[in-house]
């Protein structure tokens, strides 16, 4: 038979027909590498959903708030006048004595890995 396009894409043609089509050139193994790739994704997609990382940073505090803001005159702030002279702020969002720290930030790094500390303001001498 002719090909109705022309002689040229006949030739075309031709020069494909001594390769066999790909899902027999390489037997079941095309299968299996599908099937393995297709798994491993799904794993990995199944472990990111298991261990994202938490969306909000803050787990309880002032949650009524469209946008917590906290704000302290330095000159009122009674620590600064003691002897050590500094006040030390909660950065986690899990101090119980927010906005002040209570160390609570210390368990939070043990769980996630985390290296957050505390806001250090001292009065200058």
């Amino acid at each position: 038979k002719r090909c109705a396009r022309g002689p040229k894409l006949e030739r075309q043609i031709g020069l494909l027909r001594p390769f066999p089509p790909p899902a027999t050139a390489m037997g079941d193994r095309v299968d299996v590498t599908s099937l393995t790739l297709g798994l491993g994704l799904l794993g990995v997609i199944a472990l990111l959903k298991i261990f994202k990382p938490q969306g909000q940073i803050n787990p309880s505090i002032q949650k009524q708030c469209e946008k917590c803001v906290n704000t302290i005159v330095v000159s009122d702030v009674e620590d600064l006048k003691r002897p050590d002279g500094k006040v030390v702020m909660c950065r986690c969002w899990r101090s119980k004595k927010f906005p002040y720290c209570d160390g609570a930030h210390a368990e939070h790094n043990k769980l996630t890995g985390d290296n957050v500390g505390p806001l250090i303001i001292k009065a200058s001498k």
